[in-house]
Formats: C-alpha cells, structure tokens, sequence
C-alpha cells in the first residue's frame, strides 16, 4: 500500500469518525464521559476497517489504485472496497457494541436492532465518503488527462508548422500512394493515402471520411472494419483507435482530454475520434515518436 492511498484510507477513517462524533448514534449520548472511550474504539474499528479493506482489494483481489486505469475502473474500485469495508466494520462494531455499550437506558446487545442501526450508520457514512472521493478522483483524472492533450497539441502543433514550412515529417503518409477501398457489393472508393481521414464502423458498413482535390467526402463501404483496417493501416500514419474508428493521425488538428478519456478532433472535418483504453498508449507513443 503506498503512501498516498493510506493518507486517503486514514482521511476517509477521519471522516467517519467526526460523523459519528457528531451525531453519536447506538444511544451514545447516554453514556456521559464514557461516550469519549467508546468512540475511541469505533474510531480504532474505522481504522482498522478502511486498511484491511484496502489491502483485501490491492493484494488480494489484485486492483491497484492507479488514476490512469480510468475513472470508471477507480469508481468500481472504490464501490467494491466500501462494500467489503462496510461489511468488517459493521460485524466489528455489532460485536464491539454488545460487549461495551450497553447499560440500564440503552440496550445495544446482538439483535436485529442493532445490526439494523451500525449497518444504516456504516452505509450513511460510507455514502457521503464514497461522493467525496468519487469527485476527487474525478478531478483528478481529469487533470492528467488535460495536461497529457497540452503536451500532445503541442507537438502536433509544431509539426504543423513545419508541414506549414514545407518541411517533411514523418507524421504524414511518406509514400502518399492510392489505397482502393472495395466492398462486398461491388462499391469501391479510392484516395490518396494522405487524403484519408477518418472511417467509422456503422453497422455493417465503414463511413470514409477523405480529401478529394482538398474537398471533404464520404464514402460508405459495404464491409468489416478489420477488412478495412487491414488495408489502411499498412501506412505508417494511419491506426486504430477504437474497435469503430481508425485515423490518420497526421490528420489530426488537436487532442482533448476528457474524464472518459482521449479524443482526436480531426481536420477538415471537425469531427471527434474517441480513443479506447486499449489503443491509447500506442496512440500516444506514435503521436509523441512518429518515426
């Protein structure tokens, strides 16, 4: 566990302890000075509670806590470390609360009554947690995201000046030679590989997006994106980035980052481009290092 994840697991702790500190439920309240010593051991419970849960979910169920896994992962994550979290601390605090917390005003022993009430405190303290991280993490993934599309727009920026200069870059289609497009019915479309722009998987058939004398057109093709993938991708600009979408890449006019990832917005069309989990890091790679 590092460190940073156990200063998030010890201030969520915090968190539930001055909730139940204010609102000292279980009849605490009751329990004048001593009310101070019992809440000293649920904190101890919140404690313990929040790192064995976390440990359960990094080491033994194998789910690192890392933001560029994406937002989604660090929610489901978190979801799945609140339910085993609720579920320690509140068999802990129902066994905790029979053996400590009972007197002749408030009966805390081992019924349903009680496992009623430290489930219903755990879910109310684990909720409001659960919404502050959730927005946390949010923001911070965010954050990387925006500032891995500055670093990105900046390079694509200045290749664009140098293509502006006439000066050669390997981010372009080298050879420019025509790629033919057919499809299963006899349909074709042909280009020059630095035309190409952008194809999109829709249903059955794949829309190419391309440049006819500097003229945005579509085309739509009767086919598989793998077919058409197989074709396209042998030039050293184009890839995948998507199971739908493949891009030239030296078409690309600027990334933008977003909480549920990258996109390309590409030229002459203006058009956004997601880029899946699984294509990014090549996706990045190549637009960093396009040699």
């Amino acid at each position: 566990m590092n460190a940073t994840i156990l200063k998030e697991r010890l201030q969520s702790a915090l968190i539930a302890i001055l909730l139940i500190a204010i609102f000292l439920p279980f009849g605490l309240s009751h329990f004048g000075w001593m009310r101070w010593v019992l809440l000293a051991g649920l904190g101890i419970i919140v404690v313990f509670s929040v790192l064995a849960s976390e440990c359960i979910v990094d080491k033994v169920l194998k789910m690192p806590s890392n933001v560029n896994l994406g937002s989604r992962f660090i929610i489901r994550r978190n979801i799945l470390f609140e339910g085993i979290n609720i579920a320690i601390s509140a068999t802990l605090m129902t066994f905790y609360l029979d053996a400590y917390a009972n007197n002749h005003m408030v009966q805390n022993h081992i019924g349903w009554a009680t496992i009623c009430s430290v489930l219903a405190i755990n879910c109310y303290t684990t909720l409001i947690i659960h919404f502050y991280w959730r927005n946390v993490y949010k923001k911070r993934y965010l954050s990387s995201q925006l500032e891995e599309a500055q670093l990105l727009n900046g390079m694509l920026l200045e290749r664009q000046r140098q293509l502006e200069a006439s000066i050669v870059t390997p981010s372009k289609c080298t050879d420019d030679e025509s790629i033919l497009i057919t499809g299963t019915t006899k349909e074709s479309v042909e280009f020059k590989a630095s035309d190409f722009i952008y194809a999109s998987s829709e249903g059955n058939y794949i829309r190419i997006h391309y440049l006819h004398d500097s003229v945005p057109r579509e085309a739509m093709i009767r086919n598989s994106m793998k077919n058409v993938a197989d074709t396209l991708c042998r030039q050293p600009a184009i890839m995948q980035c998507h199971r739908a979408f493949i891009v030239n890449l030296g078409l690309v006019d600027h990334v933008e980052g977003r909480s549920s990832g990258m996109a390309l917005v590409m030229q002459h069309t203006d058009q956004t481009v997601p880029v899946s989990k699984q294509y990014a890091p090549t996706i990045k790679e190549r637009i960093k290092n396009p040699g």
